[in-house]
């Protein structure tokens, strides 16, 4: 198995990849698989489906790696953005998404300070909302996405993915409280 100082480089392990040199096709699959299935799973919450993701996501990286440019940024970083894609393509079509508009959307009267609470806890708040508002809320508030390229991607209003953001974080909040009165 090739080491990695055969590919001393995102852009030498992508050229490598691209010329179908299986050693390095395997060496960037175990380098990223961990990160790219916790990524995917965070949204789905499904280990069937984030493994279905999963390989749709490294035929696109594999069929794709000739464009990867080191220059622009991270081979994870161009990865994550592959595999964050495709999981919203998926996520996108099995989605009831309601048309919310603007007088549905109410601003977050506090923010959630995340780090007060563990890994684990937040995690399980995410797992309990709705589909639509934990894409949503991934999305923006752990991607970094804004509302107009969520709803680019996810073929919805923009004043919609306020709304589910909104609905996401009350149900966060309340569910916060909740879990500190024990």
């Amino acid at each position: 198995m090739g080491n990695v100082n055969t590919y001393p480089t995102d852009q030498t392990l992508a050229e490598a990849c691209a010329r179908c040199d299986q050693r390095a096709q395997r060496l960037l699959y175990d380098r990223y698989v961990g990160v790219m299935y916790n990524t995917t799973y965070r949204y789905c919450f499904n280990k069937e489906v984030t493994e279905d993701i999963l390989q749709i996501t490294f035929t696109k990286v594999f069929a794709s790696i000739r464009r990867y440019d080191a220059k622009k940024g991270s081979l994870l970083a161009w990865m994550r953005r592959i595999c964050i894609n495709t999981t919203a393509d998926v996520l996108k079509r099995e989605a009831k998404w309601e048309p919310l508009w603007e007088q549905d959307w109410e601003m977050a009267d506090k923010k959630i300070d995340y780090d007060e609470y563990s890994t684990e806890l937040i995690l399980k708040l995410i797992e309990e909302l709705p589909k639509e508002q934990r894409t949503i809320f991934n999305l923006y508030e752990i991607e970094g996405y804004t509302h107009e390229e969520i709803a680019q991607m996810m073929g919805v209003n923009v004043n919609t993915c306020r709304v589910y953001l909104s609905r996401a974080k009350k149900q966060l909040r309340k569910a916060i409280s909740i879990c500190e009165g024990i």
